[in-house]
């Protein structure tokens, strides 16, 4: 870095700082600025210099000093069309949900400099800056403004194609601006060429240089994971990564905004009345056919597969297994008992679990004689409780509903585990259990859930292995429960069979 003492006079320390700046040497650029601002007091060109000296690095820290800079300049020269200028073009660049105050102070500096300079190129640079414009300069072969993200992708590629890679467009591009320090389409493609080279940026490559195949192949891999959520009801995380495809395209933009900002704070200003050199950029081309149709399909594409979980979803989803609920005559070669949840005042503690007001579509099956009950405590050798609905919102882990109370009760549970659930699907768990005067696994009880059913099957013998006992449960579920094709859920009604 040069010696700030050398800077003998306000003129000669802009010039060193505005140097500094063209040279990519920020840092010096301040070091000069603050130094004379030190030493000389309030200047507008070096408070300029040095707010664009902060700006050029594009970081928060900087964006603020830059902020504050700018700010203790237009105190001492309010009315400075400098200062007023690239403050406002601060507060426009910045990003709205981060900065909100800061950007909603760009159209107020914007209207300032409009109403104290209408026809200056502040006021007709700032107002298409505020719009999402850029002044495309009186060249020869750049006749009329163009979108500024448009021209700015547009030149990025062309330097791109030209240079063997990334850094030789980027070093091209840097060395083209400093000899052209007032062509604003070079300053950009500079600082924009200059900020893919940082690390973990070249990824966003594939957007520039083949920003319509990227975009359109983008939108349908979104759209194909958004609707195969709706249709397979996914997890949340898939939602999620339809998301993120759109995130490097969102990168990509912020890096273009926060480039432009730094191109134009790099710029000089012209001399009045001096005589512009051509730009040696090629002119823009304007928005082609291609481009619009493939943005409305995009557009067409993102909001069918938004609107897709609410205007389509798979019958599977929407539907569920309507059941009949039949008991067979035997049941592991016993007779039907019951289909209430007692015999004759006999006593069960196994069916006392059953809730009072269990309602329609419930069915609660014993199998049994009277002498069996009366010699097994009151216990039938099958009891089959069950309700056949509407399961789609039950949660699955409701299965475990017999095995938690059984945990509530006297009884000691010896084994639990997850069985194969057969052929309706759903879930099976079964739990062996015994009281504390009867051999381990005295009891078995296999609980299932489907979509359309759920309950309990309770294996009252003894040595039943899990292999078995799961197998038995699934063929006595089976054999109850058959799809009613018409619509309608409903337990067979079955008269208590008494002794």
């Amino acid at each position: 870095m040069q010696d700030t003492e050398e800077d003998t006079s306000p003129a000669a320390a802009t010039a060193a700082a505005q140097a500094a700046l063209n040279g990519g040497r920020p840092a010096d650029a301040r070091a000069h600025a603050a130094a004379a601002l030190e030493r000389y007091g309030p200047d507008p060109a070096l408070c300029l210099l040095l707010g664009r000296a902060h700006v050029v690095e594009d970081e928060d820290d900087h964006d603020d000093e830059a902020e504050r800079v700018y700010r203790q300049g237009l105190e001492a020269f309010p009315d400075d069309l400098g200062l007023l200028s690239a403050y406002a073009e601060l507060c426009l660049a910045s990003d709205p949900l981060d900065h909100p105050g800061r950007h909603a102070r760009g159209p107020v500096l914007a209207n300032r400099i409009i109403e104290l300079a209408p026809d200056s190129p502040q006021a007709l640079h700032v107002g298409r800056h505020a719009r999402g414009e850029i002044l495309v300069l009186p060249d020869a072969g750049n006749p009329a403004p163009a979108v500024i993200a448009h021209i700015q992708r547009h030149d990025v590629r062309a330097a791109l194609a030209a240079a063997p890679d990334l850094a030789d467009a980027a070093w091209l591009a840097g060395e083209q601006a400093v000899r052209r320090p007032y062509d604003r389409r070079l300053a950009i493609l500079a600082e924009t060429l200059a900020a893919l080279e940082r690390p973990g940026r070249r990824l966003l490559l594939a957007h520039v240089r083949a920003p319509l195949p990227t975009l359109l192949t983008v939108a349908v891999l979104a759209a194909t994971l958004t609707a195969s959520r709706a249709a397979y009801h996914l997890p949340a995380w898939v939602a999620l990564i339809a998301v993120l495809l759109f995130v490097p395209g969102a990168m990509l933009r912020r890096l273009e905004r926060h480039a432009r900002a730094r191109g134009l704070a790099r710029l000089l200003t012209p001399p009045d009345g001096a005589e512009l050199p051509d730009s040696p950029l090629p002119p823009p081309p304007a928005f082609s056919s291609r481009e619009l149709v493939v943005n409305l399909a995009v557009l067409v594409i993102v909001v069918c597969s938004a609107a897709s979980p609410l205007l389509w979803t798979p019958p599977e989803n929407t539907d569920y297994p309507h059941y009949t609920a039949t008991a067979p005559d035997t049941l592991l070669g016993a007779p039907l008992l019951s289909a209430q949840p007692g015999v004759d005042g006999v006593g069960s503690d196994t069916v006392s679990i059953v809730p009072d007001g269990f309602g329609p579509g419930s069915f609660i099956y014993l199998y049994g004689t009277p002498q069996q009950m009366a010699e097994n405590s009151a216990e039938p050798l099958v009891l089959v409780i069950g309700l056949t609905a509407d399961h789609r919102n039950v949660p699955a882990d409701t299965v475990r509903m017999y095995e938690q109370d059984l945990a509530e009760s006297e009884s000691t549970i010896n084994d639990v585990w997850d069985a194969h659930p057969g052929g309706h699907g759903g879930r099976l768990r079964c739990v062996a259990y015994a009281t504390d005067t009867e051999d381990k696994g005295a009891h078995t009880a296999c609980s299932w859930i489907d979509r359309g059913s759920s309950g309990t099957i309770v294996l009252n013998k003894a040595g039943l292995d899990r292999d078995t006992a799961a197998a038995i449960a699934r063929t006595t579920r089976d054999a109850i429960l058959q799809v009613d094709t018409s619509g309608t859920t409903q337990a067979a009604a079955l008269t208590p069979v008494t002794r």
